[in-house]
């Protein structure tokens, strides 16, 4: 068992990263709450305050982990976040990341399908000491297990050049890992969040090969895709299509075989500021410079924000809902407070073809971050796109 001394000292750690995003983007926010939840239920299980025996559900045998020959289902719909699971569709939706709530276990569970939790802090044991590795294994498997959820996902984002040794030792914790969760079962899934291209997005030059090789899944991050914006310094679509395509045909050429692949896409938007002078109607909408790991210009001049949110500022705004047929993407303009702000975002229409390439390459699932950023049934019923027979 994971020591009273490792769980503290997890618990004690900042998790604060020099190169972290200047937005403080509610996507690095709820990792990190992910994680921090994570670490404390390690530290719960060392000081013995949290067993396997105890069951939040009403029925108890919704604490049983989902079972089967495989980690993974045929199709995959795999996503983060979720509440306490009322408002998910769990007629297809299949796992579910970053669970803390045990309502959602339990809503999960009772309709077959997976919660995994976050990995609790990697990064404090890239380390060759393999006793500190296995001491990390030992608690976050057993944190999991105590929780009644079905796997752990792996997802650091720190930049590293090629062939460091923390991608290296990273690997190595994710294979660790699977490899205690496969000794207790087949069905037990370990995946790992990579960028939306394996090339060195965001200084982040991971061995992509090594974590396919460690993992069940690797879950693509379609999105926040202008973290670091290289042209004209201007709001745009957060994930583009032929973005999409381009990153997800770069994985493929490194001979990642696409059932290891889920496709992440955004259930949200940016919000911009567009610079002063710039028209109401504007097309085109110009952003302050806000750099980012060495770029001048990134989406940090904007800001995340829910689908559900960005559709009630829609119905106030000044141009009314336009379409970008080559980013795929939809936009509108407001009026707020004397400055022209623009808005991007994904929907029903411009994530159908994501799901319908998906398919076609052959991946193994598709999946949005998060569930819980809309409750609107046509979102979901956009995955039979994907899920079709």
């Amino acid at each position: 068992m994971m020591t009273m001394k490792m769980g503290v000292a997890l618990l004690a750690f900042a998790h604060a990263d020099a190169n972290a995003h200047p937005s403080g983007k509610r996507r690095i926010t709820m990792r990190t709450a992910a994680e921090a939840w994570a670490v404390q239920q390690v530290a719960a299980v060392a000081a013995g305050a949290l067993t396997v025996a105890d069951c939040p559900c009403e029925r108890k045998e919704l604490c049983k982990p989902i079972v089967g020959s495989s980690p993974v289902a045929e199709r995959e719909v795999y996503g983060f976040g979720g509440g306490d699971g009322s408002s998910l569709d769990f007629t297809r939706v299949t796992t579910v990341a970053w669970a803390s709530d045990p309502k959602l276990m339990c809503a999960a569970h009772a309709g077959g399908s997976r919660v995994v939790m976050a990995a609790p802090q990697p990064e404090k044991v890239f380390t060759r000491n393999a006793t500190a590795r296995a001491e990390w294994v030992s608690g976050a498997v057993q944190a999991m297990v105590a929780n009644h959820f079905d796997g752990i996902v792996f997802d650091w984002e720190s930049p590293c050049e090629p062939g460091a040794e923390s991608q290296r030792l990273y690997a190595v914790l994710i294979y660790e890992t699977r490899m205690a969760l496969r000794q207790l079962s087949a069905s037990y899934q370990t995946s790992v969040c990579v960028a939306w291209s394996p090339d060195g997005i965001d200084g982040r030059n991971y061995d992509i090969v090594a974590f396919d090789a460690a993992a069940d899944l690797l879950y693509v991050m379609d999105y926040d895709t202008r973290s670091q914006i290289f042209d004209a310094c201007t709001a745009a679509a957060n994930a583009p299509y032929f973005g999409m395509v381009h990153g997800l045909q770069r994985y493929l050429a490194l001979g990642i075989a696409p059932n290891k692949l889920v496709l992440g896409v955004p259930w949200y938007g940016y919000r911009y500021t567009c610079l002063p002078g710039t028209a109401a109607d504007a097309r085109t909408c110009p952003i302050a410079e806000v750099p980012f790991r060495g770029v001048n210009c990134s989406d940090a001049a904007g800001s995340e924000m829910a689908l559900q949110d960005i559709l009630v500022k829609q119905a106030m705004s000044s141009t009314g809902r336009r379409w970008d047929s080559y980013q795929g993407a939809a936009w509108f303009n407001t009026l707020e407070n004397g400055s022209t702000v623009q808005y991007w975002y994904d929907d029903v229409e411009s994530l159908g073809p994501k799901y319908l390439k998906a398919r076609s390459l052959g991946l193994r699932g598709v999946g949005p971050f998060t569930f819980t950023n809309t409750e609107d049934k046509a979102m979901y019923e956009a995955f039979d796109a994907f899920l079709r027979p």
